[in-house]
C-alpha cells in the first residue's frame, strides 16, 4: 500500500522520510506494530497483513527543505467490504474508513491538480464529517463551532 501513497511523488523523484502509517491502539505507544504502511520492512512494524479491526494512522507527507512541508494525518480502522465477490473468489477485499472526523483545509489545494475521483472523495469525506459531527453540534453553546464546522465541510467549488 506504501507505493500507493508516494507514487505521485516517485514519479517527480520526490520522496517523504517516514512511514504512510502505522499501527494504534494496542498499547496506547506512538508506532505500534505488528502492522504499518512503510517502505521499511520489520523492526517490529510491517510484520503482519493488515486485517478487519486494525487501526492505523495515514499519514502521507512532502516536505521542501527550508520551504515549507503539508503532512495529513488520520486514524483509520481496517473494514471489510461487503458483496464484492466475483468469479466464486475467496479472496476478502477492504477498505479504510475513517475514524478521525477533522475537516481538511482546502484553501491551500490547488484543486487544478486534483481528478475529478479525488474531488469527489473528498467532498465526500466533508459530508462524512458533517453528517456524523454537526449532530453533536446542537446546542446553543456550540453555534460558532457548529458555523466553522459547516463552512469546512462544504463541497468544493469545481469553477
Amino acid at each position: 500500500m506504501d507505493i500507493l501513497a508516494r507514487q505521485h511523488l516517485w514519479a517527480d523523484f520526490r520522496d517523504y522520510g517516514h512511514g504512510t502509517g502505522h499501527g494504534v491502539g494496542a498499547g496506547l505507544n506512538v508506532h505500534e506494530g505488528p502492522q504499518g504502511i512503510s517502505k521499511r520492512m520489520g523492526g517490529g512494524l510491517n510484520t503482519e497483513y493488515v486485517k478487519e479491526g486494525m487501526i492505523l494512522s495515514n499519514e502521507p507527507g512532502f516536505y521542501e527543505n527550508g520551504r515549507f512541508g503539508i503532512r495529513i494525518e488520520n486514524l483509520l480502522v481496517v473494514c471489510k467490504m461487503e458483496n464484492v465477490r466475483k468469479n466464486d473468489s475467496s479472496v476478502d477485499f477492504f477498505r479504510f474508513e475513517p475514524l478521525t472526523l477533522i475537516p481538511i483545509q482546502t484553501e491551500m489545494i490547488n484543486m487544478d491538480l486534483m481528478t475529478p475521483k479525488e474531488l469527489d472523495w473528498l467532498d465526500e469525506y466533508h459530508a462524512t464529517v458533517w453528517n456524523k459531527i454537526s449532530p453533536l453540534l446542537q446546542d446553543d453553546t456550540d453555534r460558532l463551532g457548529l458555523q466553522w464546522l459547516k463552512d469546512a465541510c462544504k463541497p468544493i467549488n469545481r469553477h
